[in-house]
């Protein structure tokens, strides 16, 4: 329920093990990487996800590092908040692909829900309430927060332990925005050129079929979206 016809079921492989934030990236996060600056958030909040931040300002604009994949890989730019975490951990940290964000968001679920649920409405759904913050439960006030995002960790997390990955902010991801083929891929990267990035999770005034696992939509890399779209780091090992 809720499926549209740009989620094409297709084999993926993935060979190379990562880490991913149990979390949201949170707006102390942010600060503490980024040296005290914080975005103009709509709803100030330590433990909150961190938003109005486009995918240039995680990664950096210039076309040979930031803005440059998949073509120059896990390059960014000095000044943008992955190139500082780099720096301070001399880790190689970076946005997900959207292939490795679907597959920790579902940690071994083919449910449209990633603790075992599915939908029974495309709108107000109860399994989606127990997912995470989504239009019909913003007024719920979990984690002290009402009508818009919510503290990271509130509701339901993943086999894996993973927190918010349905609702909450919708999550930056590497790949330039396009169609999936129907064939089996190993580490897929994305298209090779686009207009957009692609965004998934689904946010705090999304219905409950925008924030399924499957569910895909995308941005402009330049746009900061105001408070829907956030995003959670990966390392790579």
């Amino acid at each position: 329920l809720g499926r549209n016809e740009e989620e094409i079921q297709h084999e993926v492989t993935l060979t190379q093990d990562y880490y991913i934030g149990v979390f949201e990236c949170t707006q102390k996060q942010w600060e503490l990487v980024m040296g005290g600056y914080n975005p103009l958030v709509s709803v100030r909040g330590n433990c909150c996800p961190v938003e109005s931040v486009s995918y240039n300002k995680i990664r950096g604009t210039r076309a040979q590092a930031g803005a440059g994949w998949p073509a120059y890989g896990h390059s960014v730019d000095s000044t943008s908040f992955i190139g500082k975490l780099q720096a301070k951990t001399g880790l190689t940290f970076d946005l997900p692909t959207e292939a490795q964000w679907e597959y920790a968001c579902r940690a071994g679920m083919t449910t449209a829900l990633n603790w075992g649920k599915n939908l029974t409405s495309t709108s107000s759904d109860t399994a989606m309430a127990a997912s995470g913050r989504y239009y019909f439960n913003r007024m719920d006030g979990k984690g002290g927060y009402t009508s818009s995002y919510t503290k990271v960790g509130n509701y339901f997390s993943n086999a894996w332990g993973l927190y918010d990955m349905h609702g909450n902010v919708s999550e930056w991801c590497l790949d330039w925005y396009g169609s999936y083929g129907k064939s089996a891929v190993e580490d897929p990267n994305g298209a090779l050129a686009g207009s957009y990035r692609v965004v998934r999770g689904g946010h705090w005034i999304s219905y409950a079929y925008s924030c399924r696992s499957a569910h895909r939509d995308n941005a402009d890399p330049s746009d900061s979206y105001s408070n829907c779209v956030g995003f959670r780091v990966v390392c790579l090992p």
